[in-house]
């Protein structure tokens, strides 16, 4: 009796092996057919998206979810860094707007902007920040993120088991939201993201945000006819950012990321003078240098002539 229950169940374990083994054998085919002439960030995004539904036998909706967040776990460091720069350029900006201040007086003399320049890049390099570091997680983010929509489009598309693997009201990943709830929940998950985005230093401009607010509403009939695997995308990418920034405002979390504190001033109020430093002084020490008079330049010809005949009038 024994040894026949344990041929039964062999028998099963090798009759569910060969099922998993062919289903796996399927998708894995229906991925490669698409993948193949794809670009290799799209063609990687997909079989990434596969992984987590065969080898990890998740539904397609949750390999959605799965690979977006790794990626966003990836792309982590490169955010902490411009935050940690964000913050830094703010303790900045002082001596940069007081540099700026003074250039402007000599703006037609190609020598003077050139030291100006060379005094801002050594602010710079004091504070260890760089404009440059600003736009490091778009160059990464927004292929990813184009990559993204393709590969969920063309899946859409492409693969037939798309048609079963949602969820709840949105069971066919391959078609539109005919109620609109996927549209919505994108837009409003986006407009969150954005009214909670920690500011560093000036608070953002009035036109900006609402503008933002605008494109978030103009959303929801621009983007209504996507397949909905592509909001299962979106809806948890600003979800992770929602989160994102609400770490990342916690002192904390902050301090283990190294993210220096700066106190939000608004705009109207983020003139250059010696007054701002000392608030910035009086609250973290250590004053930034204001400078308050030129760097030793060389007098052009101009300066020099100009100079020869305030002499001579004064002689005379």
């Amino acid at each position: 009796v024994a040894d026949a229950v344990a041929d039964a169940v062999a028998a099963n374990v090798a009759s569910l092996d060969a099922s998993a083994l062919a289903s796996a054998a399927r998708v894995g085919g229906e991925v490669a057919a698409i993948a193949g002439d794809s670009w290799y960030t799209t063609s990687a995004l997909m079989y990434a998206i596969e992984y987590f539904h065969v080898a990890q036998d998740m539904e397609w909706w949750a390999a959605i979810v799965a690979t977006t967040v790794a990626m966003r776990v990836v792309a982590l460091p490169l955010t902490v860094m411009q935050q940690k720069n964000a913050a830094r350029m703010h303790l900045a900006k002082p001596e940069i707007e007081a540099i700026n201040k003074l250039a402007q007086t000599h703006s037609q003399d190609k020598e003077a902007l050139e030291r100006y320049q060379a005094e801002i890049w050594k602010i710079w390099a004091k504070y260890d920040c760089n404009p440059v570091k600003m736009f490091a997680p778009l160059f990464v983010q927004a292929p990813v993120f184009i990559s993204f929509f393709i590969a969920i489009q063309r899946m859409s598309a492409g693969v037939p088991s798309f048609a079963t693997g949602g969820a709840s009201w949105f069971t066919d990943l391959s078609v539109a939201d005919a109620t609109y709830a996927l549209p919505l929940l994108s837009s409003l998950t986006f407009l969150l993201s954005v009214e909670t985005n920690p500011p560093n230093g000036t608070e953002p401009q009035v036109g900006m945000k609402w503008g933002m607010r605008a494109l978030a509403a103009v959303m929801i009939p621009l983007t209504a006819s996507f397949p909905q695997g592509v909001f299962v995308y979106w809806v948890t990418t600003n979800v992770f950012s929602l989160f994102q920034a609400t770490a990342l405002r916690a002192p904390a979390l902050k301090k283990l990321a190294g993210i220096p504190d700066v106190p939000v001033v608004h705009a109207a109020a983020a003139a250059p003078t010696a007054g701002s430093a000392r608030k910035i002084a009086e609250k973290f020490g250590d004053a930034p240098v204001m400078h308050a008079s030129n760097p030793k330049m060389k007098q052009g010809k101009k300066a020099k002539r100009s100079s020869q005949r305030q002499e001579g009038d004064t002689l005379e």
